[in-house]
Order: structure tokens, then sequence, then C-alpha cells
């Protein structure tokens, strides 16, 4: 889940910093007039905290939390990636896909070897409104989230496998603005909603935070970034969804390369 190692290009020339500066995974850069396209390629690590309830006000509902430090210890593979295709005329495309695949093992009288995979895939497309050194960007897209869970029962030479996952997808509208405050640093604010009933009853996503030019095409982003969503999910084992409110949210650090 860490950013990618890669070469860090020459400081920007002092005549325009800031124009020529690279934004972070959910904040892309400001636009060098002379470019037709500018690609953007943002590897970042995110260290969140999972909590939620699984149930609502039903008997027998269930509250969790799991720390950063249990994500961690359960992580077998994954990676988290943001992308953008932008043209000069403030139209452009984004992509980030996160995923992780975590496994876990415990023993209460019978053994849990439980392995979950689980994947969200964002995709918009945006336009750039310029506010002299700032700009603001509104975008509507949409949010895939996808997971899949496997857990081996064994008790002695007895075990049983039980599957079991679930995929949505929720429309987005939302925007983001920074706020250059030097010719290297920017401030950094974004949000949008979405889930309007067609999937998740609601979702929302909120970022704040800052961003450093460390040259002419690459940036260093510090940011705290938060998501959550409400939805009926089908309950394990078959039988009514049950309600499903889950929150995501941690620190969040980002290179980015300007091609």
């Amino acid at each position: 889940m860490a950013p990618a190692a890669g070469a860090v290009e020459a400081p920007a020339p002092a005549a325009s910093p800031v124009s020529d500066q690279d934004q972070p995974a959910i904040l892309p850069e400001t636009q060098a007039e002379d470019d037709d396209l500018t690609l953007i390629v943002s590897p970042y690590l995110w260290l969140p905290v999972v909590t939620g309830d699984v149930g609502g006000t039903e008997p027998g509902a269930i509250g969790f939390e799991i720390d950063t430090g249990d994500l961690l210890g359960a992580f077998e593979s994954g990676g988290l990636i943001h992308g953008e295709l932008r043209h000069k005329s403030g139209w452009g495309v984004s992509i980030d896909y996160m995923f992780a695949d975590l496994s876990d093992t415990s023993d209460i009288g019978v053994v849990l070897d439980t392995r979950v995979d689980a994947a969200i895939l964002e995709a918009t497309v945006l336009r750039r409104i310029a506010l002299g050194r700032h700009s603001l960007d509104a975008y509507a897209g949409m949010r895939r989230w996808a997971s899949d869970v496997v857990v081996d029962v064994s008790a002695g030479p007895i075990g049983i496998e039980i599957l079991t996952g679930d995929t949505w997808t929720d429309p987005i509208l939302g925007a983001r603005y920074h706020h250059a405050i030097s010719d290297r640093w920017q401030l950094l604010v974004q949000g949008d909603v979405g889930g309007f009933g067609i999937d998740s009853d609601f979702t929302w996503h909120a970022v704040a935070g800052a961003s450093y030019a460390a040259g002419s095409r690459t940036a260093l982003h510090i940011v705290y970034k938060r998501l959550s969503v409400s939805r009926q999910s089908p309950r394990i084992g078959g039988g009514p969804p049950v309600d499903l409110d889950l929150t995501v949210q941690g620190p969040l650090v980002g290179f980015s390369w300007r091609f």
C-alpha cells in the first residue's frame, strides 16, 4: 500500500512554480497552459480506521471498529493509485482504485480462518473553473464497492467454508477547491455526496489537507480523508437485507507525477 518509488525531477522554475505544481490523488494539478493533455499519476498510502454498524436498530445489531494496527496486521497485499487525464479546455476524467487482501486467524473453541478481498473503484468526469491562482473542480461519476469474504471454520477433523460478499455502485456529485498560499504550498478541500437511494441510501466523502510542490512535475500531499456509506446489505446466510453503516477515515500521504 506504500506509494511507488520514482524519480524526482528538478525543482520548478522560479517564474511559475504554482502553475506547474502537481496536485494530489484527490486534487489534480493546475494545468499548464501550453499542455494540450496532461496525465497525472498518484500512488498514495491511506492509514484508516474502519467503524460501522450492521443491523441498525434490529435486535442483535453489531457495532464494530477495526483500527489501523489491526488492518496492517491482517494485510496480505493491495494498492492505492489515482490517475487523471486533463485537457487544457478544463475538461478531464479521473480514475481512483484501491484494493486490499486481508487475512486473519482466530481460535474461539473452533478455528476461524477469515480472508477478505475488498476494492473501491471511482470514476468521474470533471470540469475546472479557474479562479486566478486558485481553482474549483466540479465532478460527477460513480463509486463502486466490492468485497468477497471467505471463512473457513474447523473443529478437529470437521471443517466447513462460508462464502459471502457484496457489490454495489453509487452515483456521486462533488467539488474540490485548491487555494494557493505560496509559490509551493496549496490548501486542499474536497467533498461529494451520492447514493440517492439507487444502491446505497446515502454516501458522502470529504478531504482536507495541503500539497507541496517538490519539483516542476512532482508534489507531496498530506490530507485527512473520510468516506461513509449507509445502505441495506444482503444478510450472510440469506434472509432479508440488513442495514449497514460503514465509515473509513484516516490520514493519507501521496506523491504525484505529471506527464
